[in-house]
């Protein structure tokens, strides 16, 4: 059976589900954002090189352009990355750089659970512990912010003509019982 010229030119892309690594409390640790941008890494891990060669190590992406392929906000791109260091996904091995003349460089990442050309996978996410994340080098400042329900909400007096019962402050309650 001779080859099928037709399949040569295919542009369609894939990458292999193992599901020992969705296994992992690290994967299921991740958001969900953060899983879809580690299949489009995972994918472009061969894409960008000619005659399929193990790319790993050199994967780059733009927020820009990753937040158009997953169908979200940049600042969801961001945040997607930054998740995928802190659980051990993936490593940032050259960081950004803004350009001068407008022609900035976006960062380079190493998938964690998958050979590069000259070493094999380091397999950080089987070492992760639930409340011991990895350092963030790129995109620290789209982490999303810890929540202290207690600082970060107060409690409002209500306009007076709603009608609403007044919750006054200590303040107005010592000069009332006084």
């Amino acid at each position: 059976m001779g080859r099928d010229k037709r399949n040569e030119r295919s542009e369609l892309q894939w990458t292999k589900w193992i599901k020992a690594h969705r296994l992992l409390p690290a994967w299921r640790a991740l958001s969900f954002p953060a899983r879809e941008a580690y299949f489009h890494l995972q994918v472009r891990c061969y894409a960008d090189s000619k005659n399929a060669v193990n790319n790993n190590g050199e994967i780059y992406r733009s927020l820009r352009k990753l937040a158009d392929d997953m169908g979200c906000a940049q600042k969801t791109a961001g945040t997607a990355l930054a998740d995928l260091q802190a659980k051990g996904w993936i490593v940032c091995t050259q960081a950004w750089e803004r350009g001068t003349s407008g022609s900035g460089k976006a960062a380079h990442f190493r998938l964690t659970m998958l050979p590069t050309a000259k070493r094999p996978a380091t397999k950080e996410p089987e070492l992760w512990k639930q409340g011991h994340d990895y350092p963030v080098t790129v995109y620290r400042a789209y982490l999303p912010k810890t929540y202290n329900r207690a600082g970060n909400l107060k409690k409002q007096n209500p306009p007076h003509h709603s009608g609403a019962p007044l919750h006054p402050t200590r303040a107005q309650l010592k000069v009332v019982s006084q």
